[in-house]
């Protein structure tokens, strides 16, 4: 099959002049002369048995055919560029993937990696919060921390944290209202809510609040940014307690203890039952599970 691909400089140059729509400034970006960009396009082109520019003095557009071709190009390099940053961490023997939930990782992970590189300082973590990890293969990921537990033999899985919801407000909204009895102080500040919890945790559905005036103040999509309007005094927000953690303890926020919680799926830890790919994974287990022991 090699036999009859062009070389892949060849193709590297037709990406650069086709996204620069210009030889002379993909010259520049891949540090070689116009002719020598010129040349491999044009063998290119020799290669396909078509032209793939329309060229012009102003610089290059692209054929249909170009078209197609730099749309197949760019999928493979992206494709390409990505696998190659999968293997990365493989460089140093010291590094760690954590994949977890995005509260978790700004609330209660990222607060606490300085102490972990106090104890070893050439430790490299990866922080992965969008992967939906349903098993561990130990080449994207060495550390799982999920509300969803994977209960398989090759995996181990402990209970990291129990976790809830729980209604905070800013320092200046809970000097107003943090003394009054709930559900009358929600009528004293906007509510802000999740697009994914329009009912503020299903309290908003509910019958003891129906009499009340409820004022909302916004809904977002995201609970870190919610988190960040609870600061900026904009409304009470319902969050989970990982997410809240680092702002409730650095005073940026007050925690409503009269409003009740909602229990959230715990926080699981989870590691391959395999030799891990590299010694450290082990150690971070420990010591994350030996953090979070403290807290609770």
């Amino acid at each position: 099959m090699s036999k009859s691909l062009p070389p892949f400089k060849y193709l590297i140059s037709f990406d650069a002049a086709a996204r620069l729509g210009s030889f002379s400034k993909a010259s520049e970006e891949l540090s070689l002369t116009q002719s020598a960009i010129s040349q491999q396009l044009l063998k290119l082109e020799e290669l396909l048995g078509q032209s793939l520019f329309f060229r012009n003095g102003k610089g290059v557009t692209l054929t249909a055919a170009g078209e197609l071709l730099y749309e197949t190009v760019r999928e493979t390099l992206s494709r390409l560029s990505t696998g190659i940053g999968r293997i990365e961490p493989y460089k140093s023997s010291d590094s760690v993937l954590i994949a977890c939930p995005p509260d978790f990782a700004q609330g209660w992970l990222m607060p606490r990696l300085g102490k972990l590189k106090l104890i070893y300082p050439a430790i490299e973590v990866w922080i992965m919060t969008e992967k939906d990890v349903r098993e561990i293969d130990r080449i994207d990921v060495d550390l799982v921390i999920s509300r969803r537990p994977i209960h398989t033999d090759d995996v181990e899985c402990m209970t990291l944290l129990e976790d809830a919801s729980i209604a905070i407000c800013g320092v200046q909204t809970a000097q107003r209202i943090s003394r009054l009895p709930y559900p009358k102080l929600l009528e004293k500040a906007p509510i802000l809510l999740l697009e994914s919890e329009p009912t503020w945790g299903g309290r908003l559905s509910g019958d003891e609040l129906k009499s009340l005036q409820l004022t909302r103040g916004a809904t977002l999509e995201d609970s870190r940014i919610l988190l960040e309007a609870v600061i900026h005094e904009l409304g009470i927000g319902f969050v989970s307690s990982a997410l809240a953690n680092q702002a409730v303890k650095d005073g940026k926020v007050k925690v409503l203890m009269q409003i009740p919680t909602k229990s959230l799926p715990r926080l699981w830890l989870m590691r391959s039952r395999l030799a891990p790919r590299t010694p450290v994974a082990n150690e971070v287990f420990n010591w994350l599970l030996n953090k979070a022991d403290r807290v609770n």
